[in-house]
């Protein structure tokens, strides 16, 4: 995406200046710019270096996936405190929402919510909180992703050649992409491929 991002950038300026240059996009500056947001944390002391100790690595309990009763899981992201609000509300859990960022209380915070998600099956879970701003959300296998209402109504998967598999992205209005041919297999189309670099 930075590589894409970089040449669109660098196009666009040498349509203006008439002169081209490198583009040098390498994978460990995209990953470290995208910790951007991390780093301004950890320096204002808000980010532990320690695992599964901070907010979006799996130390909030408010923040994580639980396990349901039939062995499913639901994902959590109630970080903002009105989300939360309600994510206690539906879990219909008893507890005080200024509460939320005592770290002392996490450890027992995420037992009890464990054990509220344990009580039912998934497919109760996802329609609780369905149409709710409390940020949950069920997590999907490969098999049960096509058929999730959302994604179905955008015909995010298609089945093509006996094959479920995602539709093209992203979508454009006027010039709308289709797939039109089946899956190659490797080394279908070797002799094209080189013979069009050769020549």
């Amino acid at each position: 995406m930075y590589l894409l991002v970089g040449m669109l950038a660098a196009l666009d300026e040498a349509r203006r200046s008439g002169r081209g240059q490198v583009v040098d996009a390498a994978i460990v500056d995209g990953t470290a710019h995208l910790m951007t947001m991390i780093y301004s944390c950890y320096a204002a002391g808000v980010w532990s270096d320690q695992r599964g100790t901070n907010l979006g690595d799996g130390g909030s309990p408010f923040y994580g996936v639980y396990q349901t009763s039939d062995a499913k899981f639901m994902a959590v992201g109630a970080l903002e405190p009105q989300f939360y609000a309600e994510f206690l509300r539906l879990l219909e859990l008893p507890l005080d929402p200024a509460a939320q960022f005592d770290r002392h209380a996490w450890p027992q915070l995420r037992a009890t919510i464990s054990a509220a998600f344990a009580a039912r099956p998934q497919r109760e879970w996802a329609k609780l909180f369905d149409d709710s701003d409390a940020c949950v959300a069920p997590v999907l296998g490969m098999s049960d992703a096509p058929d999730h209402p959302q994604l179905a109504a955008r015909s995010k998967f298609f089945i093509g050649d006996g094959i479920t598999q995602p539709s093209p992205a992203p979508r454009f209005s006027r010039t709308p992409a289709a797939v039109d041919s089946s899956p190659c297999v490797p080394g279908q189309h070797t002799h094209e491929v080189l013979s069009e670099w050769l020549s």
